[in-house]
């Protein structure tokens, strides 16, 4: 029986539920938001299966790739549609046109992150760029295995720990398996994604009805989320940004609104994450480091490309490639890419390849107090920036005061809101 006595006992990978022969394993969500195994003890046979699959318990061996690359998909078009070079499109493809299945992580139709598969390139559109979210695996490792057996090939595509995961489970090896992870830093609870998105979607609700000239009262008008994009590369790859796509569906005024939050300046939810604030807690000692997955490729962002290797940067996108099998190589098609030789040393200062993220200070007070801030944003935005917000807070105060002594009650409203708008943009 599998017992998790530290919350950095357990990745949430889900395989000890997925294996256990009596369903008596469920997934728990505690108050961070996190998945952990919970145990009907009243069913359980001892069988120790829980055990043998859990990559925590059974970690991998360190291991050097056999190659390392900086990659850009030649189709400009692909690359423009995924979060750095378009290089899981190139592998994943190439599975399909062998008839084979593509596993994945998508947005579900509430906009929660879940595994998924799909059996053609269309399907793939869904899979592309980053989500910022640990993905629910649900029956996927099952699916998975029936898939295997039927003689299939399966490309699995995850987290380090969710690829170690399905290896343990599978209990052998495939040759019609292909796996690829990613270089992660670590991963928010789906709580507090769901949490944010509701507030954040009232707010751009607000500015599609002001921009679209549309009232609060107008029961016609569906407003809803087209898409999201954590990586909205329209100011560039190294100047990514965190964006919401909102329409509305009535026949008159419809239209798609991008409203983009810049991750310098307004995004609270990606500045918290990349200062380390809301992760796991065991991605804070990732025991999955240094190529331990046991996954055939890898891939990830090539941060530092534009000072290790400036004639691969054009600030649309550049991928890192571990080539960690013979299988892993025979899937990456050199020839649909540009392409550079590196060496796995040289991504190290850059990349999350070797060391753990770096645990925020204040990390543990930000989750005891997301069920009792009215707004988890501003919790994000207090803990990321409690100083400029304080500063802001002042000013706004400051500004307040002068207006009224300037312009009285006649037009203060007016003019407060024009430069509280540009002191939030500042």
């Amino acid at each position: 029986m599998i017992k998790i006595q530290k919350t950095t006992d357990c990745c949430g990978c889900s395989a000890c539920a997925e294996i256990c022969p009596k369903q008596c394993i469920s997934l728990d969500v505690d108050y961070e938001g996190f998945w952990y195994p919970q145990i009907n003890s009243s069913i359980c046979i001892d069988c120790h299966l829980c055990e043998s699959v859990c990559p925590v318990l059974n970690p991998g061996v360190e291991h050097k790739p056999l190659h390392v690359y900086a990659a850009i998909n030649k189709n400009d078009e692909i690359r423009a549609r995924s979060a750095s070079g378009g290089v899981f499109t190139i592998i994943a493809e190439k599975v399909i046109d062998e008839g084979g299945v593509v596993f994945g992580v998508k947005f579900d139709r509430d906009w929660n992150v879940i595994f998924g598969y799909t059996e053609t390139k269309e399907g793939l559109e869904e899979f592309r760029r980053s989500k910022y979210v640990q993905a629910w695996v649900g029956e996927s490792y099952r699916e998975v295995k029936r898939f295997l057996k039927e003689g299939k090939k399966v490309l699995f595509t995850g987290l380090p720990c969710q690829i170690a995961g399905l290896n343990l489970f599978l209990k052998k090896e495939y040759t019609n398996l292909i796996t690829v992870d990613l270089i992660c830093e670590g991963v928010p609870s789906p709580k507090l994604w769901r949490k944010y998105l509701d507030e954040e979607f009232v707010v751009y609700k607000k500015k599609y009805r002001t921009r679209t000239h549309i009232t609060s009262s107008s029961s016609r008008q569906n407003i809803f989320i087209k898409d999201i994009s954590f990586r909205n590369k329209s100011l560039g790859w190294s100047n990514f940004s965190f964006s919401l796509t909102i329409a509305g569906n009535s026949s008159e005024n419809s239209q798609n609104i991008v409203f983009p939050s810049y991750i310098n300046r307004n995004s609270a939810y990606m500045q918290l994450m990349f200062r380390y604030g809301n992760l796991r807690p065991i991605c804070y000692v990732c025991p999955f480091k240094c190529c331990k997955s046991g996954s055939d490729l890898t891939i990830a962002d090539y941060w530092g490309i534009s000072q290790l290797h400036p004639e691969m940067d054009d600030d649309k996108g550049t991928s890192m490639v571990f080539v960690n099998t013979m299988r892993g190589k025979k899937y990456f098609d050199l020839s649909k890419t540009h392409y550079l030789e590196t060496s796995y040393e040289e991504s190290w200062p850059f990349n999350n390849v070797v060391t753990s993220s770096k645990k925020h200070p204040k990390r543990d007070y930000f989750y005891s107090q997301i069920d009792k801030r009215q707004s988890v944003i501003k919790l994000m935005n207090d803990i990321s920036f409690p100083f400029s917000y304080k500063v802001k807070k002042i000013c706004k105060e400051f500004v307040k005061k002068v207006i009224k002594t300037i312009a009285g009650d006649t037009g203060v409203y007016f003019i407060k809101m024009h430069i509280w708008d540009k002191l939030k943009k500042e």
